[in-house]
């Protein structure tokens, strides 16, 4: 047994004595629900107001009461949102932006001006690890994947945007609690739920239910309670994509059917002779539906033990498996030498506003004529899993002077994917055609090819397979000796596993003292671990002989002229005229079964043959990737906070202050960089220790008697540690003749720190309205960045010696040759090594703001305008900061209008949602090559209910109402990179109380 799993175990087991400990002697109790000892909904939720008018005064009602700047959605509004997950429900709160650029509806969110990772996600104020993914390595981390949970699972949903010593840390932008009310504030009841979900553009059905109910064991004694969500998930998704704009040159000019030379055609044109022209390079059009299901659970216990002492036990479960998902897509090529292209005379060049590397003007052509370029149909299998579970056990005892409270956590989550891509490909295709961008406008974009049919013979190849272990995804043939037809075979299987434990001890003394109310002080331990598993396919040992044929070519079967992109889009390519595709599950089982493992010999470096968990030979080399490490890390917390309550005249000064002390130890492991079998390399080990101290004070004070208004004042600091997909322990190294490359382990990397200042006036005009600003400033540091490096001494603990290196006046790194690797990659002096490791940086991101929140309900009015009422927010961020710095995916403004009608028993609410264009960083091949930005988007959502009678109801959602694209481009919206279509949704649901 590893020294890492025998920890988690004994830790485990710790804390299963603990937990008996604090169930059988109760003078260790857990959550304090009316305190606030971190975000809970315990003190909103015993109270139950119906409808939307009082679904949203008990959120408001919440964010009045607390000590910290709160938002949140109460209970019912949960389920009464038009939202589809709990991602897209909490973008109806001030300063929360959903982001709707992730696959398969993974609702991560962006709070108050920074990406998704830097938001907590806790479960009644305690951390649990979530199923995250980082699948873009972006150094801020991923966050939270809300659209794996069931929202009406949770009793409530509040967002901490100002945090207090009591708080676990890791929260730079906020804490997001769901809320999970204790069994015995809740009434005997059991409903069920059940319903249909419609989209419109897969064309689906899907059952969903919800099943939830509480009942008293013993009347205010003993007490159960869990609510059970099944939905069955088919959504489809369909994209157009201008993955890069390349340079035409000369030749590819010459090869065109144009007049004159490219020269002459710029100086017709009035283009200066060294201006670089641009065209659409590299086209793909393609339709992605998902299928699977995911079920979520939360339920409790809780016994009244003595009138002093309260024990309960929460759960969490969830799973969201999208195990039949699949894309069919098809690839068009122009950026390459042997294709021809023609600038279209009415398409004249549009200037970029950029510049190449000397300074050279950039125009773009939307639209010309080409032939002969490479041609592809692909076919994706992509499942994906996203599974987490969290066991929470607390206690409370209280006295006369006293809260004494104790929790336990145990959490657990993964997220997996397996993908596998089959394309086949031809270079040299004879095709003829045009492209016109549409330069935004998706209506009047075309691609128009002729001469598919036929263009790929697979008859007649003659395969190439290749018998050893190799770092390739293609598998070439010739046909008629020429070797131009050829298939990718590839794909990715990651799986990133998280735990979170955690054990806590609070007391609370409450104190006779006309200024400080009570002292609170604890104490947490905490251990999380995340494990990364990583395998790449290739086409070693694959021979499609017999199996790719021409007969195995069909139309796609997702698409057909009517329903491609809701008919958005006519310009596509059709199956007519060449979009093709093959059966997959046919197909991919064909081609594994050619695998004969047996007959696959070693790489060169001497790595063995392995199978992915798809099937298919791991591509060689691929621990280059950092994508396999594990690690660890163990935090001692301790805090002390004063409650204060002063009485000024008429008014209060109510709040806390505090400070919380951190003390980690973090273990990080990873493959060495070597060669040989890279299945078998030795392991690098890299401890690290850090501690801070976290200072906070929130305050709060009613301006008048009736306590209509009320100011807000918070300071906190706070730390996000880096995400290991950007700084992974992994070592990584490459040689060619003449030139090794080395990346160092991203290890010794500091957490981000910030420094948060917060502000908020609330006018709380009457009942169930108010009208609140909130002005705030993040000042972040400890950014990180890669930096060059020729120094011996850093490659110490990576596994590689590349001997005495030195820098020479020009910059280049060069070694004396005295390495310690194989005669096959043998160094000599003078080589060239490039090395290169993540390192913090002075750079620092000012993040400021404001959000502005107007909610009011019309009752005064005269019948029947009584019934009207909405909620208007805007929320405004910036970053101060130099370019490099700057944090991608974040909108300047967001806004919110919600509308709705309630009288008696039927109720309608509109709700539109805004964001403005942001920047995004260009990750993987899928985004194409540079950076680019999306365009301002809203959506129109509706929801209304209907009570039949006392015991029954019936609702309606609709989504997207507005037919709402998402839209991608390059520095001008006129040059569009991808343009995605998911179509409307609808859903209609009954409710039965027993």
């Amino acid at each position: 047994m590893s020294k890492q799993h025998f920890s988690k175990v004994g830790f485990k087991r710790t804390l299963l004595s603990t937990l008996i400990s604090i169930q059988c002697f109760g003078a260790y109790a857990a959550v304090d629900a009316e305190k606030e000892k971190a975000p809970s909904v315990d003190d909103v939720e015993v109270i139950e107001i119906k409808g939307i008018k009082g679904n949203l005064e008990s959120a408001l009602n919440a964010k009045k009461s607390s000590p910290t700047i709160v938002d949140g959605i109460s209970s019912d509004d949960i389920g009464s949102l038009p939202a589809l997950d709990m991602g897209e429900a909490l973008q109806a709160v001030a300063g929360v932006q959903l982001n709707r650029e992730g696959e398969r509806r993974e609702s991560s969110i962006n709070l108050r001006g920074l990406p998704s990772g830097f938001v907590l996600t806790t479960a009644n104020g305690q951390a649990i690890a979530t199923p995250t993914r980082n699948s873009s390595a972006s150094a801020y981390g991923a966050g939270n994947p809300f659209g794996a949970f069931n929202p009406a699972v949770f009793s409530g949903i509040k967002v901490v945007k100002s945090l207090s010593a009591e708080m676990p840390e890791g929260g730079i932008s906020g804490i997001v609690d769901q809320g999970i009310r204790g069994a015995l504030s809740r009434k005997d009841s059991l409903t069920a739920q059940v319903g249909f979900r419609h989209e419109e553009l897969a064309d689906s059905m899907d059952p969903e239910f919800v099943l939830s109910g509480s009942t008293h064991l013993i009347k205010d004694v003993l007490a159960v309670n869990g609510t059970l969500a099944f939905s069955e998930q088919t959504f489809r998704q369909d994209a157009i994509r201008i993955n890069a704009y390349d340079t035409i040159s000369n030749k590819q000019y010459d090869q065109g059917n144009g007049a004159g030379t490219f020269s002459e055609w710029k100086a017709a044109q009035g283009l200066p002779s060294n201006a670089i022209v641009q065209m659409p390079g590299e086209y793909r059009q393609q339709s992605e539906v998902n299928t699977g299901d995911r079920l979520s659970f939360a339920g409790g216990i809780e016994f009244q033990a003595t009138e002093q002492l309260k024990l309960g036990a929460n759960v969490i479960l969830t799973s969201r498996d999208l195990d039949g998902s699949r894309l069919e897509q098809l690839e068009m090529r122009l950026d390459q030498s042997t294709v021809g292209i023609t600038p279209r005379a009415d398409s004249a060049p549009r200037d970029t506003g950029s510049v190449g590397t000397n300074g050279e003007p950039i125009y773009t052509l939307s639209a010309v004529d080409f032939n002969n370029p490479r041609y592809y149909f692909d076919n994706r299998q992509d499942a994906q899993q996203q599974d987490s579970n969290a066991y929470l056990f607390d206690a409370e005892w209280r006295s006369d002077d006293w809260i004494v409270d104790a929790a336990v956590t145990l959490s657990d989550a993964v997220n997996q994917r397996a993908e596998v891509l089959l394309s086949s490909r031809v270079d040299n295709s004879g095709i003829t055609g045009t492209v016109y961008t549409g330069e935004g406008d998706i209506g009047d974009f075309y691609f128009d090819m002729e001469g598919a049919e036929g263009s790929m013979d697979w008859d007649n190849a003659v395969w190439s397979v290749k018998d050893k272990v190799a770092n390739t995804a293609l598998v070439g043939s010739k046909v008629d000796g020429v070797s131009n037809v050829y298939m990718i075979i590839t794909g990715n299987y990651e799986q990133v596993e998280h735990e979170a434990n955690s054990v806590e001890f609070n007391a609370e003394h409450m104190l006779d003292n006309p200024f400080i109310q009570s002292i609170k002080f604890g104490y947490r331990f905490a251990e999380s671990s995340q494990d990364s598993t990583y395998a790449k396919g290739s086409s070693v040992g694959v021979d499609p002989t017999g199996v790719l044929t021409n007969a195995s070519i069909t139309d796609p079967s997702y698409v057909n002229e009517e329903a491609f992109f809701g008919g958005l889009a006519p310009g596509f390519v059709t199956a007519a005229d060449g979009w093709r595709s093959f059966d997959f599950a046919s197909m991919n089982q064909g081609l594994r079964d050619s695998i004969d493992i047996n007959n696959v010999g070693d790489s060169s470096d001497g790595e063995t043959a392995v199978l992915t968990p798809m099937g298919y030979i791991q591509r060689g080399g691929r621990q280059a990737d950092g994508y396999i490490y594990s690690s660890s890390l163990e935090t001692h917390a301790l805090y002390l906070m004063a409650n204060l309550e002063v009485e000024l005249g008429d008014s209060y000064l109510t709040g806390n202050v505090g400070g919380r002390y951190i003390d980690s130890s973090t273990e990080s492991r990873a493959p060495l960089a070597g060669q040989g079998d890279i299945n078998n390399l030795d392991q690098g080990v890299y401890p690290e220790d850090y501690s801070h101290f976290l200072p906070s004070i929130n305050l709060a004070m009613n301006l008048d008697q009736d306590e209509e208004f009320m100011v807000r004042m918070a300071y906190n600091e706070s730390i996000v540690r880096p995400d290991l997909r950007a700084a992974n322990p992994s070592a990584k190294f490459k040689y060619i003749p003449g030139l090794a490359e080395v990346g160092l382990p991203g290890v010794g990397i500091k957490p981000f720190e910030a420094d948060s200042l917060d502000f908020s006036f609330e006018w709380y005009n009457r009942e169930g309205s108010a009208i609140t600003l909130a002005v705030f400033n993040k000042e972040i540091s400890n950014l990180f960045d890669n930096e060059g490096l020729c120094n011996s001494d850093a490659l110490v603990g990576t596994g590689v010696n590349l001997g005495s290196l030195s820098q020479q006046a020009d910059g280049t790194c060069i070694t004396d040759g005295n390495d310690n690797l194989s005669d096959a990659t043998l160094l000599v002096a003078g080589d060239e090594v490039r090395m290169s490791g993540l390192i913090n940086i002075e750079d620092t991101i000012s993040v400021s703001g404001y959000e502005l929140s107007i909610q009011q309900n019309l009752d005064f009015l005269p019948y029947p305008f009584n019934g009207l009422g909405g909620v208007l927010n805007y929320s405004n961020t910036s970053q101060d900061e130099d370019d490099d710095a700057r944090v991608p995916g974040i909108s300047d403004e967001t806004y919110n209008a919600i509308a709705y009608y309630e009288e008696d028993d039927f109720g309608i609410r509109i709700a539109y949602n805004y964001r403005t264009a942001y920047d995004l960083r260009t990750t993987g091949t899928a985004n194409g090559s540079g950076d680019r930005s999306v365009k301002a988007a809203g959506r129109l959502d509706l929801s209304a209910y209907y009570n039949v009678n006392e015991k029954m109801s019936v609702s309606f959602k609709a989504y997207n109402l507005t037919d709402t694209l998402y839209e991608e481009y390059q520095n001008n919206e006129w040059m569009p990179r991808s343009t995605k279509f998911g179509g409307r949704v609808y859903a209609v649901n009954a409710k039965y109380k027993f």
